[in-house]
């Protein structure tokens, strides 16, 4: 058994990643030199290795495969690295306990208290960009506070980055099994289609395969379901065909036997991909899926309604999951600890996902089931990501194909996840560059041309310096992209019957009836507004540090979604800040995505103390919206 200070050593070596003297240990920890030597040499007989490694001039540092050996046991349950640990306390946070207790903490993820320590800070700071969440510390409890909105979007730039390049990269998907190659199996694909002319789009093939692999391993496993009749029309189709023979192909290849309905499914996916398959409907499963759908939607702001690859996909998976249920066929553990700690909020959707399937048939999945979903979810969340990437142009002459080549995979690998490359020209021709329609041109020669597209010189290498170009005209894209969108919502929902000046006004609640009694003017409340307000108001004050405040509230007493402004000349205490904006959110339950909108557009204005001086110093409605709707490009 390890102390507390024991377990900080391997904690501080493993979360620098480099050598640390004796001396900086020892004022770290409180201790004398002679102690860390002490400590060390303990841990080194404990572990019956060198964990840790001396050296007289660099200091102490961590054996990595030693740890490794050391905590093999603990893996699969533990989140081990301090960015797991701290994505794990902002998933419980999000989504399980109000607040942890931290003594509780240390005991189960196994590290000291300057670990944890260490973690708090390293969240505090992933929080920082979001001024709306608080991370509290009170004594030993920890806890999250904040604007819904703001929570979301913590869990969104959480789960790109956990899922980015991973599940539309089928060389990352295929690398889950171990016990047959995936690309294989889609090279065998794209030659069977190739001989019946039949077209897979790039988007597509993610969901196909990911389908493909999970067939492959149940076969393998004898984990798969009989049905008892094929659909005659389906045989006939040109989709049958091609599942038959890719199975056939697996057969071959893996040495086992082909399954009947791993190919009439994979088939009616095929078919479905285009519009072609209409299964006889089935009342419950269409209401489970809108209930993943509308679930998927509420509780982590993702919408995949318009996704068919992901509707058709896990329609397919869960009335085959049903099936496996009935027939107690259970599925092997194959991919639980990757999916699981690898991909933790991807899976916690999967969790949301399972407990609609609970609720829906009334049976309980396991973790192996769960991870299955996870798989579906992720692809599906990639593709929505990958849906919104730029459109970019490459001009780049073809006197040098393979260092071309070597710059495009330059820049698929640092920007694939924002822009996909759709055509590589030698020399600018511009009736050819307006046919695709691109929102970014790239060219390694100087370039000079009268279209209305950004445009990036870069080097064939695609240096440091590149990059920074293409990233700072990425960043500008999505400004003048996203304020475009914020500005179609705002025009609408902003009235000048809904704007006011006034020098001050004497406390929250007069603020509140002031505003409230004009939209109920306006004929867009049915007068329950103040008391929804003030019941959201109850959670968490919703002023800020900036000087403003987001009363808001949503549902179905709301008639029209509308904005009531009010500048204040002299400041008014509002929680515990002094505000001199209000602004006002009345949001039809339809219009749930106006509250994050708007907040995003508020959260980057505030964040340019000069444009909001001139936002709050605005003399009338007019000059109000012109600040709100000007971007600087």
């Amino acid at each position: 058994m390890l102390t507390l200070r024991q377990r900080a050593i391997i904690d501080i070596l493993s979360s620098e990643g480099h050598a640390v003297t004796g001396r900086e240990l020892a004022q770290m920890l409180g201790v004398s030199d002679r102690t860390i030597r002490s400590d060390i040499d303990e841990l080194n007989r404990k572990s019956q290795c060198e964990l840790i490694k001396a050296s007289h001039r660099t200091g102490y540092s961590l054996n990595a495969d030693a740890l490794k050996i050391q905590q093999n046991v603990k893996k699969e349950t533990i989140p081990q690295t301090s960015q797991q640990r701290c994505v794990y306390l902002i998933k419980e946070l999000l989504f399980h306990r109000q607040e942890i207790n931290l003594i509780e903490l240390q005991s189960q993820v196994f590290v000291s208290g300057y670990s944890i320590d260490n973690d708090i800070r390293k969240i505090r700071a992933m929080i920082r960009e979001y001024p709306g969440l608080r991370l509290v510390r009170s004594k030993n409890h920890l806890r999250l506070e904040g604007e819904e909105s703001e929570k979301r979007k913590l869990y969104k730039k959480l789960l790109a980055r956990e899922t980015e390049g991973n599940f539309i990269n089928l060389s990352a998907i295929a690398n889950i099994w171990q016990e047959f190659d995936l690309l294989e199996l889609k090279d065998a694909l794209e030659e069977i289609c190739k001989k019946y002319d039949y077209h897979i789009s790039d988007l597509a093939y993610p969901m196909l395969m990911l389908h493909a692999g999970v067939s492959v391993e149940r076969i393998l496993h004898h984990n798969f379901v009989e049905e008892a009749d094929c659909d005659a029309r389906l045989t006939k189709r040109l989709e049958y065909q091609i599942a038959n023979e890719l199975f056939q192909k697996i057969a071959e290849l893996y040495h086992i036997e082909r399954v009947e309905d791993e190919v009439s499914r994979f088939a009616e996916l095929l078919m479905k991909k285009n519009n072609l398959y209409h299964s006889q409907s089935d009342e419950n499963l269409d209401h489970l899926t809108q209930l993943i759908l509308q679930n998927i939607q509420t509780r982590f702001d993702i919408d995949l309604s318009g996704d068919e690859e992901f509707v058709n996909g896990i329609m397919s998976h869960i009335r085959l999951l049903i099936k496996r249920l009935h027939q107690q066929v259970e599925p092997t553990n194959f991919c639980l600890p990757e999916i699981k700690w690898k991909y933790p909020l991807i899976f916690e959707m999967a969790v949301a996902v399972a407990g609609c399937i609970e609720e829906s048939y009334g049976c309980k999945l396991n973790e192996n089931e769960i991870c299955y979903l996870a798989l579906h979810l992720g692809v599906a969340y990639e593709r929505s990501s990958a849906v919104r990437r730029y459109r970019a142009v490459l001009i780049a002459p073809n006197s040098y194909i393979t260092i071309t080549r070597q710059c495009m995979n330059s820049l698929v690998q640092r920007f694939g996840n924002r822009m996909e490359i759709v055509s590589r020209y030698n020399l600018f021709d511009e009736r050819k560059v307006l046919q695709d329609s691109p929102d970014l041109i790239l060219s390694t020669v100087s370039l000079q041309h009268n279209l209305n597209v950004p445009t990036v010189q870069i080097s064939l290498f695609v240096s440091a310096e590149d990059e920074s170009r293409i990233f700072q005209t990425l960043n500008r894209m999505d400004k003048v992209r996203y304020h475009q969108e914020f500005v179609q919502q705002v025009q609408d929902i902003m009235r000048p019957e809904l704007f006011a000046i006034k020098q001050s006004m004497g406390s929250r609640d007069e603020i509140l009836d002031f505003l409230c009694g004009k939209v109920q003017a306006a004929g867009l409340d049915n007068g329950s507004l103040k008391e929804y307000v003030l019941h959201r108001e109850s959670y968490a004050s919703t002023s800020f540090v900036y000087g403003f405040a987001i009363p808001h509230a949503m549902g179905s007493f709301v008639q029209k979604t509308s904005i009531s402004i009010l500048l204040l000349r002299e400041p008014v205490k509002w929680g515990d800040f002094d505000i001199r904006l209000v602004v006002l959110l009345a949001i039809r339950e339809e219009d749930n995505n106006v509250l994050k909108v708007f907040l995003d557009w508020l959260f980057h204005i505030v964040s340019d103390r000069a444009k909001f001086a001139e936002l709050i110093s605005a003399q009338s409605f007019e000059e109000f919206l012109e600040h709100v709707i000007h971007v600087d490009k």
